[in-house]
């Protein structure tokens, strides 16, 4: 009976240990795949990689190191490997609205639309999901690379409901509201952006577009002046310049 309640001591600690152990390692696996991310973040790919390998070594069930792994090749525009990680990561973690919503949109950038769509539907099922807005402004995309505009709007105002922020979804709002001729609207919405976005070659442009409809000479000098100084290699430069020469501004 003694030997007995021994051994079983002996089991129960051992188990402890091997509990331990695993906690440490999983511990230590999400630490190396956020490292890997920052790294990745900066440019520094080859420290990415090193830091995404050991985490999925330590723990050959997490989801994000997977995920990470996929971003970095999409980068590097390795898209059989990318799209394998982000299989595996679907494969370990198939309920992470952030892998599905990353699938997505890597779908979509390759034009593989009805699939993208898929995973950005699996995203939204989790209504408590931290950046639905994110999948709304995807699905957006997608449907305006579709040409399907009236969809496209209606997920570019969802997602702008729900983060007033979202500087992509705000141009893209203003230029279909332009392009519709809803003179009013873009103007609207382009300001909104210009209070969160930086400017791009394609929000001044279509304020320069905006300015010469509104016969807003001041505004349209200004940016015209901001287009050709900080993006002079832009087609969107060296069509003001083409249109200059022609007159037609």
């Amino acid at each position: 009976m003694l030997q007995t309640g021994f051994l079983l001591c002996c089991l129960l600690i051992l188990t402890s240990c091997s509990s331990t152990r695993v906690q440490d390692l999983d511990r230590a696996s999400r630490l190396n795949a956020e490292l890997g991310l920052a790294y990745l973040m900066k440019g520094q790919n080859d420290q990415a990689l090193k830091k995404l390998e050991k985490a999925i070594r330590q723990n050959p069930d997490n989801g994000k190191a997977y995920l990470y792994m996929a971003e970095l090749y999409r980068r590097i525009k390795e898209n059989e490997r990318a799209n394998s990680y982000f299989l595996q990561a679907l494969e370990v973690s198939p309920d992470d609205s952030a892998i599905n919503n990353n699938y997505g949109a890597f779908l979509c950038a390759n034009k593989k639309y009805t699939e993208a769509f898929k995973y950005f539907n699996e995203a939204l099922k989790n209504p408590v999901y931290v950046d639905r807005s994110k999948v709304f402004e995807n699905i957006g995309v997608c449907s305006e690379e579709q040409g399907n505009i009236k969809v496209a709007r209606e997920n570019y105002i969802k997602a702008i409901s729900l983060n007033p922020n979202l500087s992509t979804s705000l141009l893209a709002v203003a230029q279909l509201d332009f392009d519709a001729q809803n003179l009013e609207s873009a103007v609207k919405y382009l300001r909104y952006y210009n209070r969160v976005g930086h400017d791009t070659p394609q929000s001044l442009w279509l304020g320069i577009l905006i300015a010469k409809k509104q016969n807003d000479t001041k505004t349209l000098r200004s940016l015209s002046w901001s287009l050709t100084k900080k993006f002079p290699k832009s087609k969107e430069a060296q069509l003001l310049k083409k249109l200059k020469s022609s007159g037609e501004l």
